[in-house]
C-alpha cells in the first residue's frame, strides 16, 4: 500500500511548482475564460484536465465524477441539472476545488513588503530613550520654621494644623505679665543707679555732671555734703574727749606714783604694810595702760579727722563701680523684657500651610527653640510657602550622564491617575554635582536602592492639574514619577545594543 504525502510536503511541492511556472503568475484578462495550463509531470506533454472531485463533509474518500450520475453518500446518484437553473448545494452534494494562485503571490508579496518597511523603520526612524525616577514635590523656597526668638510661656495658639494662613497673620501669642513687670522692676532700679552715680560724679568735682543736676539731685548732694560736714565734726568732737581723757589719766598717774613712793618709804620704816605698797603699784601700771589706750584712739582719731575727705572720694569710686555694674546687669533684664513684649505674637513670614504645630497654651518655651521640656530643637510650627512647587528626584548613574539642565519631562502624580488626569509636564532646572552619600541614601530612598543617585530639581509648569474641568492646585509632599528624555536611538541600535551585551556576557563567562 502506498503512503500518502503529508500536508506539508503537499505545501511545500505546490509552493516550487508555482516559483517555477510564470505562466501561472502571469494576470488573466478580465472576462476571459482561460484556464492556467497545469506543467506536465516528468516531461509529459498535453494539458491535464480538471477531475471533479466529490468532497463528502460528513466523511469518506473523495471519488471521480465522470458524470452527474455518480452515487452520493447516502445512496442514489447525482439529479440531472435543469437547464438555465443553478444548482441548489446541500452537504451531500459534490464540490469542486480549483487551485487558486493568486491569493498564496499576494500573501508572499505582503510579507516580502511588511519585512522590508520595519527594516527601514528600525534602521531609520527614531526611538525615543527615558528613564522614570522616583520624588516628590517640595515648594520652591525652604520650609519655614517659626522659633521663638526669646524665652516665655505660651498664652494661646492661634492657628491649627493645616490651616492657610497669609504673610503677617498671628501664630502664637505669649503671656506678658510677667516680662511687663520685670521692665518695670528693672527700669526703676537702672533709674536710681543712673541718680546715684550722677550725685556721685558731682561730688567727686565734675563740672559738667554738677551742671546736670536736677533740683532734687542738688538737693540730694547738698545733705550728702552735710552728711560729710557732721561726719567731720563728729570726729573733732571724739577727739577732743579723746585728748581730755588722755589728760586726766596723766594726772591720776602722777599722784599715784605719789602715792606709791610714799609707801614705799613707809614699809622701809616699819609704819605701813607691803599689800598697801602693792595695791598702790598696781593702780600705777593700770593707769598707765590707760594713757597708752588713749594715745591709740588720739591717734585713730586724728587720722579719721584728716582723712575724712580723702576716704569719702574712695568710697564713692567705689559706689559708682558697683552702680555700674548693676546697671549693665539690668540693661540686659530690660532688653529681654522689651523683646518679650515685641515679639508678644509671632507671625507667619510668608503665605502658607502650617503643620508641625508642638506647642500648646501654658508650654514654656525656650529662645531659639520649640518647647524646652518636650521638644528641645524643634521648632514651634513650620509654614510651608504657597509658592511655585518644584520636583525632587534622584536620578540613578546610568542616566545622569544623558541629562542636562533644560531637559523636558512628564511627571504623574500618583495621587492622580495619568490614564485619566494627565501628566504635568517640567524642566530639568539644576543637578547635583555630587551623588548622594550611603546614609543620605538610606535614609531617603530605603536600603533596597542599589548604585548611586544624583538629586535632581524639575521645575513644574503648570502648578495645578485638571480635574473634571476644575483646576485643582498641587501640594508639597504629593509623590510623583518623573519620564525624563535621554536620548533619541534607532530601534536598529538598542537590538545591536543587546547582541553586543550579550557577547560580552559570554565572554565573561569565559
Amino acid at each position: 500500500m502506498q503512503r500518502r504525502p503529508s500536508s506539508l510536503v503537499n505545501l511545500y511541492d505546490r509552493c516550487l511548482h508555482w516559483l517555477r511556472s510564470p505562466l501561472n503568475r502571469r494576470p488573466r484578462a478580465f472576462g476571459s475564460s482561460r484556464r492556467p495550463r497545469p506543467p506536465a509531470d516528468n516531461g509529459a506533454a498535453g494539458a491535464a484536465p480538471i477531475e471533479p472531485v466529490r468532497v463528502d463533509l460528513v466523511g469518506g474518500e473523495p471519488t471521480s465524477l465522470a458524470g452527474n450520475d455518480a452515487p452520493t453518500t447516502f445512496g442514489g446518484s447525482l439529479a440531472p441539472r435543469p437547464q438555465g437553473l443553478a444548482p441548489s448545494w446541500s452537504f451531500n452534494q459534490t464540490v469542486l476545488l480549483r487551485k487558486q494562485r493568486r491569493g498564496s503571490s499576494v500573501m508572499i508579496w505582503a510579507g516580502i513588503g511588511t519585512t522590508a518597511v520595519l527594516g527601514l523603520w528600525a534602521i531609520t526612524a527614531p526611538l525615543a530613550e527615558t528613564v522614570a525616577v522616583e520624588g516628590k514635590l517640595e515648594p520652591g523656597n525652604a520650609t519655614r520654621r517659626i522659633d521663638a526668638p526669646v524665652p516665655g510661656v505660651v498664652e494661646e495658639v492661634l492657628v491649627q494644623e493645616g490651616q492657610q494662613v497669609r504673610q503677617g497673620q498671628p501664630l502664637v501669642r505669649f503671656d506678658l505679665r510677667e516680662p511687663r513687670s520685670k521692665l518695670a522692676a528693672a527700669e526703676s532700679i537702672r533709674e536710681r543707679l543712673l541718680n546715684e552715680n550722677q550725685i556721685a560724679a558731682a561730688t567727686l568735682g565734675d563740672a559738667a555732671a554738677t551742671a546736670a543736676l536736677t533740683a532734687n539731685q542738688r538737693q540730694q548732694l547738698a545733705s550728702q555734703a552735710e552728711e560729710l560736714a557732721s561726719r567731720r565734726e563728729a570726729a573733732r568732737q571724739e577727739l577732743a574727749k579723746a585728748k581730755a581723757r588722755y589728760a586726766g589719766f596723766r594726772a591720776t598717774l602722777a599722784t599715784y606714783r605719789n602715792i606709791a613712793n610714799r609707801f614705799a618709804g613707809l614699809v622701809s620704816e616699819g609704819a605701813a604694810s607691803e599689800v598697801q605698797l602693792l595695791e598702790a603699784r598696781q593702780r600705777v601700771q593700770e593707769t598707765e595702760s590707760s594713757i597708752a589706750q588713749e594715745q591709740r584712739e588720739i591717734a585713730r582719731l586724728q587720722s579719721t579727722l584728716v582723712n575724712t575727705g580723702a576716704v569719702t572720694s574712695v568710697e564713692l569710686r567705689r559706689k559708682v563701680e558697683e552702680n555700674l555694674r548693676q546697671i549693665a546687669q539690668l540693661d540686659s533684664e530690660v532688653q529681654l523684657a522689651r523683646q518679650q513684649i515685641q515679639f508678644g505674637e509671632l507671625t507667619a513670614p510668608a503665605a502658607g500651610t502650617v503643620f508641625d504645630i508642638e506647642v500648646s497654651p501654658g508650654s514654656v518655651v525656650a529662645q531659639g527653640t520649640g518647647t524646652s521640656t518636650s521638644a528641645v530643637g524643634k521648632s514651634l510650627m513650620k509654614v510651608v510657602p504657597q509658592e511655585a512647587l518644584e520636583a525632587l528626584v534622584y536620578l540613578p548613574n546610568t542616566a545622569i550622564g544623558f541629562v542636562q539642565p533644560g531637559q523636558t519631562a512628564q511627571l504623574s502624580i500618583a495621587a492622580f491617575e495619568a490614564g485619566d488626569f494627565g501628566t504635568v509636564p517640567a524642566v530639568v532646572e539644576r543637578i547635583a554635582s555630587d551623588a548622594l552619600t550611603a546614609d543620605e541614601q538610606t535614609r531617603v530612598l530605603g536600603t533596597q536602592a542599589s548604585g548611586l543617585f544624583y538629586p535632581a530639581v524639575l521645575r513644574l509648569e503648570r502648578q495645578t492639574i485638571d480635574l473634571r474641568r476644575k483646576q485643582v492646585p498641587l501640594q508639597a509632599g504629593m509623590t510623583l514619577t518623573a519620564d525624563i528624555k535621554l536620548r533619541e536611538r534607532r530601534f536598529i541600535n538598542i537590538l545591536t545594543s543587546f547582541l553586543e551585551d550579550q557577547r560580552r556576557n559570554l565572554e565573561r563567562l569565559r
